[in-house]
């Protein structure tokens, strides 16, 4: 009992220091701190009483397809049945903590980063927000109305379409959005900032959603916070890299900071003293990196990423820090005037490089749904096929955070569209103020990313005004009044934001277009070249006169019978069943009534293949057609090096399962065409073509050195008979395009049948086999493709097997198939050479049966048996 009245003050003392330290932040002069809200969501359609749980970030359509309240929409037609829910107003609502440390701090802000679209937003019955860009983040300083304990969030959005439409009623003429899948007169899409393509688009369903599409944050802080970074690199010379840093810092009061950066964890030797003033502050810092190791595009050497940490210090104690992610390069677009108009190129590193790439789609049409796994494969897919440049495409949104990452990982240069695709613009005032804060806000979101190459503009708003008939929609006085919110937007909102924010970057106006504003010529700026497709032009037409910038152009075909099967029963399986017609979105109904997709996959098909009966044949051969087309325009392309300096075809993903552009489909499964992707952009190919009564051989090298090699020539028939063979040593050139060997047809032998024989060209280094390709002397329709078999054997490997192939003979385009179709090959859609073996990775998590589960079609067999 002696120790008691020494035990009790230190017992009372220590709860004395407990209670301090429980009500004050711990963070009282360090760094903010971050809660996400993302729990206890739930949500209804404004007017009725009964909540539903929610997800957030999330859409009302989700939510609704998880609560049971609508039908899996990619079924079937059912998207059909799911169309009221753009005509409802939705309600959002969940309840958080907040601590009375938290209270204690200077600043507490909600971030939301993405509210679609017309939204207000309450916090304890208190309005803090009105929300009409899907597109702008917003913070809010909001600390007056939270109280300790649980708080109220609650969020309405108003239809999209309905706040449009009354926009659309208070003009006395009509604002065209081509691709919009509404009734003529009620296109509302141009009149609210939210993504386009959730309006339809043709090759994707009209789902026009609301919600909370990005994290909510609540975000509290003292003193002084990091507002913004921009980090640009000014230039790379004698084994130096000069970097500028500009630094928003915002500042509650005038006290002394110190600003100092950190390169990979070590101070960079350059650190500023500041007396801050009240509100925002700008700092410049000075870098310099000796030896720099460079950010270089995917073929041409290391993406590599320097970690920059930029760091605000008060009394010795961090305040804010800024983490990023930084790639040191220069890239340049340049438009040089030359004999044919001006060059299209980018420069990377001073290096011209040829772009080889694709332009890109959300992943899910209801696009918070969109997975870091999905964001894995998109990437990954792109990589894998030697592609060094993504196009985000301007009717969709500018795109995660994530998906940039994976770029700068690795080495993907994006052409990035501000988003505005096939349509007009409202000019009042507040949508034009509306437009200039989004530019802002996402050139500051973006501009760090060394994967950043372009701010274009819009997508073929240009060219709809020349060729679509939009100026005959309008009297004199409205043509002059669309046309001047036209230059408003693309040559002074939009530009003066990327030079203000991002100078290092280069602004385009519109794609396609040429220079001085002028639409697209082929002599100068890009094009999209659709002569094939909806010109009906063959594909023989992707040689002629060769753009400088193809940044579009595309071939349809179905997707496998594994996806199809995901959203038909069948009876649906035909291409002109309810659900196929309703699948397929491209009409063309301007060459006969009803013509659509379908139509024009079956006209092209009899241009050059057999047409199949057989459904699941039909759609093996659209595959082979798509990837005849790509393989022919790419080679095309990279032949006319350096007159065109970049392919970017139409389109890597889909949204939805369906039948398109696309050389993945939704369910990740590649078709034909993404392995002719992969082959025709690889590092080095040759590519034989037939131009008049020559045969010429090119060979195309993307390497900056050039090398000795020798070119073989093989003439063999059908049966693997060689019928002419030729060697010759050859310089390939670095960086170019170049004839490497030149023959007339009329001097190979078995010209009197001509569906009988190929060309094998092959490109050696030593004992190297550096590339290889194929020449037909006749469409696929006209071969005399012979009735063999395929012998296999089936061996496991590391991530799945080996499957190892010989015929006698040549069979063309053989496909390899596993059960559930979800297996990553090595290669398929081959050519197998009479008497050559070929090995093909199979990379799956399944036990495979060599008896059962292993399926092989060729275009032989549908020759021969079918």
């Amino acid at each position: 009992m002696k120790n008691i009245p020494l035990l009790l003050p230190l017992f009372i003392m220590a709860l004395i220091i407990l209670s301090l330290i429980t009500c004050t932040s711990p963070h009282q002069n360090g760094l903010p701190i971050i809660t996400g809200i993302s729990e206890n969501w739930q949500f209804r359609q404004a007017g009725t009483d009964r909540w539903y749980t929610a997800s957030v970030p999330g859409t009302v359509h989700a939510d609704l397809l998880e609560n049971g309240q609508i039908d899996e929409i990619f079924w079937r037609t059912n998207e059909n049945n799911v169309q009221w829910v753009e005509d409802a107003d939705w309600e959002y609502r969940t309840v958080f903590q907040v601590d009375a440390g938290l209270l204690g701090m200077d600043v507490i802000e909600l971030e939301f980063l993405g509210l679609d679209t017309y939204a207000d937003v309450y916090l304890n019955g208190h309005h803090i927000l009105s929300s009409d860009n899907m597109f702008v983040g917003y913070r809010v300083n909001c600390g007056e109305y939270l109280s300790e304990g649980e708080n109220e969030l609650e969020i309405q959005f108003l239809s999209p379409v309905r706040e449009g439409m009354k926009k659309l009623e208070k003009l006395d003429y009509l604002i065209p959005a081509t691709n919009e899948q509404a009734p003529e007169g009620r296109h509302t899409s141009v009149f609210t900032r939210k993504a386009p393509f959730h309006y339809g688009w043709d090759w994707g369903p009209r789902l026009v959603t609301s919600g909370i599409w990005r994290p909510v944050n609540l975000i509290a802080w003292n003193n002084a916070k990091i507002e913004d970074v921009y980090l640009q690199t000014l230039s790379i010379e004698n084994n130096m890299a000069h970097i500028s840093a500009e630094v928003e810092i915002y500042s509650l009061n005038g006290d002394e900071y110190l600003l100092t950066v950190q390169i990979d964890g070590q101070p960079a030797g350059t650190s500023k003293h500041i007396t801050a003033r009240d509100g925002i502050n700008k700092v410049n810092l000075d870098l310099r990196v000796d030896n720099p190791r460079l950010w270089w595009t995917n073929g041409l050497g290391e993406p590599y990423l320097y970690d920059f940490s930029i760091i605000l210090q008060k009394d010795g104690r961090i305040t804010d820090r800024l983490d990023l992610g930084y790639g040191i390069r220069t890239v340049k677009l340049l438009q040089e005037p030359d004999e044919t108009g001006h060059s299209f190129l980018f420069e990377v590193n001073g290096v011209p490089v040829f772009m080889k790439g694709a332009n890109i789609i959300p992943s899910e049409t209801l696009t918070p749904l969109v997975t870091d796994e999905m964001y894995q494969n998109l990437v990954e897919n792109a990589v894998d096929a030697n592609m060094n440049m993504l196009r985000v495409w301007g009717g969709a949104i500018y795109e995660e955070d994530y998906f940039y990452e994976l770029c700068d990982r690795n080495g993907l240069l994006v052409w990035q569209d501000f988003m505005f695709a096939c349509a007009l613009q409202p000019g009042d005032e507040v949508h034009l103020e509306n437009i200039r804060k989004e530019a802002e806000y996402n050139v500051r979101r973006l501009r760090n990313r060394p994967s950043i190459a372009l701010w274009c503009g819009n997508n073929e708003n240009l060219h709809g005004w020349h060729h679509w008939g939009w100026q005959d929609l309008y009297t004199p006085e409205q043509r002059d009044f669309m046309w001047r919110t036209y230059e408003r937007i693309f040559h002074e909102i939009l530009p003066e934001a990327v030079s203000q924010l991002d100078p290092a970057t280069a602004y385009w106006p519109s794609s396609p277009s040429s220079v001085g504003n002028t639409p697209a010529d082929r002599r100068s700026g890009d094009e999209h070249d659709w002569t094939v497709w909806f010109g009906q032009q063959p594909f023989s037409n992707y040689a002629n006169d060769a753009p400088r910038f193809v940044s579009e152009w595309g071939m349809q075909a179905f997707p496998g019978i594994h996806t199809i099967e995901s959203f038909s029963l069948p009876e649906d399986r035909d291409i002109d069943s309810e659900v196929m017609r309703h699948r397929q979105r491209s009409d063309m109904s301007w060459l006969k009534p009803g013509f659509d997709g379908n139509d024009m996959i079956r006209w092209y098909m009899e241009m050059y293949y057999r047409v199949p009966e057989d459904f699941s044949d039909f759609t093996y051969v659209s595959q082979l057609l798509q990837a005849k087309g790509y393989r022919t325009a790419i080679e095309s392309h990279r032949r006319s090096m350096p007159h065109c300096m970049g392919t970017l075809y139409w389109q890597l993903n889909d949204c939805w399962p369906t039948v398109s552009w696309s050389t993945v489909d939704y369910h990740n499964r590649w078709k034909a065409s993404h392995y002719a992707v992969r082959k025709a952009f690889e590092e080095v190919i040759v590519s034989p073509v037939i131009e008049g009564d020559y045969i010429n051989i090119y060979v195309i090298s993307d390497r900056l050195e050039p090398f000795d090699a020798e070119l073989t020539l093989t003439l063999m028939d059908f049966t693997g008979k060689i019928l002419w063979s030729s060697a010759a040593k050859t310089t390939v050139n670095a960086n170019t395009s170049s004839l490497a060997y030149s023959l007339t047809e009329a001097s190979l032998p078995g010209g009197d049948r001509p569906g009988n024989r190929v060309l094998v060209t092959d490109l050696t280094a030593g004992d190297t086999m550096i590339t290889t390709n194929l020449l037909y002397f006749a469409a696929p329709r006209f071969l005399e493709l012979p009735s063999s078999d395929i012998w296999f054997t089936l061996n496991e490997a590391d991530d799945g097997y080996e499957i190892e192939l010989y015929s006698d003979n040549l069979e063309k385009n053989v496909f390899l198939d596993i059960p559930g179709g979800n297996s990553i090959f090595s290669d398929n859609f081959f050519d197998l050479l009479p008497g050559h073996g070929k090995t093909v990775r199979i990379r799956t998590k399944l036990t495979l049966d060599p008896e059962s589960d292993i399926k092989i079609l060729s275009l032989n067999e549908l020759h021969n048996n079918r």
